[in-house]
């Protein structure tokens, strides 16, 4: 079982890191799942995605523009206390 994991953990920093290297560059440093808890929060710089995030970008092309366009949505609803009326995936689809 723990051979399981291990080799999950790796294929999701795998992940992780083509994400980074698609959306930041090759350059970017600041890289880290919080707490250590890898799989759950991806930290790149001074933003914050789920490991569903990751997969939605990768799995859909999103482009450049439309993951950050939709971070920037998502935060300025989030701190307003107000619920999304649409996910990531339909986001990508309809714009």
């Amino acid at each position: 079982m723990k051979k399981i994991l291990s080799d999950w953990e790796k294929v999701t920093w795998k992940l992780g890191n083509y994400f980074v290297e698609r959306y930041f560059g090759k350059d970017t440093t600041d890289v880290f799942w919080i707490s250590d808890i890898i799989g759950d929060v991806l930290v790149v710089n001074d933003y914050f995605f789920s490991l569903d995030f990751i997969t939605d970008a990768i799995r859909y092309n999103a482009t450049e523009k439309q993951l950050f366009d939709f971070y920037d949505l998502k935060l300025e609803f989030d701190t307003q206390d107000k619920p999304m009326e649409i996910n990531f995936r339909n986001f990508i689809k309809n714009k």
